[in-house]
C-alpha cells in the first residue's frame, strides 16, 4: 500500500532452536519493507544501518531511588528479580548459587518472579540446604520492585539473551552493583564501573559474583552514587525527543517503486528471496482486486481527533501565565494551535 511504516522492537530472537530461527527469518521479511526500525541496542537485525535507530528503553529514576539507609555490609545481599525461564539464565542460577554460598559464608539470595523454572530453584534450595540463606518471593508487582532491590548490594543478571535489560538499569539506580551476563545488548547499558561482565557460562558467573562481593566489602564500589548518573543516561524526555526526529524522518521519504520494494525482498536469502516475493506479488494483486471491488473513495475516511480549547481564569498579572490574555480577564491555553 506503500504506507510510511516504523517498526519498533524491544526484544531478541535467539537460534536455539527450529522456531526462533524462523521467526529470525519471517522478522527479516517483514522489516525488508519497512521506512525504519527503532531498536533498543544495536545488537539486532542484519539491516541497513541507515534504516536501523538504536533508541534505548528509559526509566523514571525517582521511582528507583537508593535507600536512605543502606543495609549493612555485614551480609551481601544478592538480589535476583527475572521471569524463571530458560533464556533468562535459571539453569545458570541453579548451578551457581549453591557454589556462590559455600565460597562466601555471610552472602544470601533473595529470588523474585516466577515461571516454569521456579522448581528447579526450590530443588536446588531444598538438596543443599539453603532454606536460611535463598528467599524465594514469587511474582512481585512492578510498583514493589524497588523496595526488594534496596534490601540488595548486588544485582545478579544470568540472562543467556537480552536485547537491553531494563531491570540492570532498575537496579543500578536503586543503588546495586550489578553483574550481568555479556550477551545481546547488556554490554552496551551500563558504564563499566557499574558491573561486572561474565560470559554466561558456569565458572565465570560464579568468580563475576566473588569479585562484586569483594568489591562491596572494600568499599571501592560506591552503588549509591550510580542513580545521579542513571537519571541523566535515560531519561523519557531524551527517548520521546529521538524518536520524534525519527518519524519526522520518515515522513520526509518518498515512497519507494513497486520494483524496489520487490529487489529487497528478493535479497533476503537465496530461496527465501524467491518465495518471499512470491507472496509480496500475491498480495500486491489482492490489494488491486479490493481496490476495483471496493474502491476507496468509498471508504469513509477518519476525522482528525477534535482539539479542545483551555480556558483559564487569571487572578495575577498577564506576565504570571503562559497565554493571550483577552479583556474580560480571561485567557486561552494555546493548545489547540496547527
Amino acid at each position: 500500500m506503500g504506507l510510511k511504516t516504523c517498526f519498533t522492537d524491544h526484544s531478541l530472537f535467539g537460534f536455539a532452536d527450529a522456531a526462533s530461527i524462523l521467526t529470525n527469518k519471517l522478522l527479516k521479511f517483514t522489516l525488508s519493507d519497512v521506512d525504519h526500525v527503532i531498536c533498543v541496542s544495536h545488537t539486532w537485525a542484519a539491516l541497513d544501518p541507515f534504516t536501523v535507530s538504536a533508541i534505548p528503553n528509559a526509566l523514571v529514576s525517582k521511582d528507583f531511588r537508593p535507600a536512605e539507609n543502606p543495609p549493612s555490609t555485614s551480609t551481601i545481599t544478592i538480589v535476583v528479580i527475572s521471569r524463571l525461564f530458560y533464556n533468562k539464565g535459571c539453569d545458570l542460577l541453579v548451578a551457581t548459587i549453591p557454589r556462590i554460598c559455600a565460597q562466601h559464608e555471610n552472602v544470601r539470595f533473595i529470588i523474585g518472579g516466577s515461571g516454569p523454572k521456579a522448581i528447579d530453584l526450590e530443588q536446588m534450595i531444598e538438596k543443599n540446604v539453603l532454606q536460611d540463606r535463598v528467599e524465594m518471593l514469587g511474582p512481585i508487582r512492578h510498583e514493589d520492585v524497588r523496595n526488594v532491590m534496596i534490601r540488595g548490594h548486588i544485582y545478579l543478571h544470568a540472562s543467556l539473551t537480552e536485547a537491553f535489560g531494563t531491570v540492570i538499569v532498575e537496579a543500578a539506580s536503586c543503588g546495586l552493583y550489578v553483574v550481568c551476563t555479556q550477551v545481546g545488548g547488556i554490554p552496551e547499558v551500563l558504564p563499566s564501573e557499574m558491573t561486572v561482565f561474565a560470559k554466561p557460562e558456569e565458572d565465570d558467573l560464579v568468580a563475576a559474583t566473588s569479585k562484586a562481593i569483594s568489591a562491596i566489602k572494600s568499599g571501592t564500589i560506591r552503588p549509591e552514587l550510580f542513580h545521579d548518573q542513571i537519571r541523566q543516561m535515560y531519561s523519557w524526555t531524551d527517548v520521546a525527543e529521538r524518536t520524534e526526529k525519527v518519524y519526522d524522518g520518515i515522513m520526509k521519504l518518498r515512497s519507494s517503486r513497486l520494483i524496489d520494494r520487490l529487489k529487497r525482498y528478493y535479497g533476503c536469502g537465496v530461496w527465501a528471496g524467491k518465495l518471499f516475493v512470491l507472496c509480496a506479488v500475491i498480495d500486491y494483486l489482492i490489494m488491486i482486486f479490493l481496490e476495483f471491488w471496493w474502491p476507496r473513495r468509498n471508504i469513509d475516511v477518519a476525522r482528525d481527533w477534535p482539539r479542545k480549547k483551555v480556558v483559564r481564569q487569571v487572578s495575577t498579572s498577564p506576565t504570571d501565565v503562559e497565554g493571550v490574555e483577552n479583556h474580560n480577564g480571561w485567557v486561552s491555553d494555546l493548545q489547540d494551535r496547527e
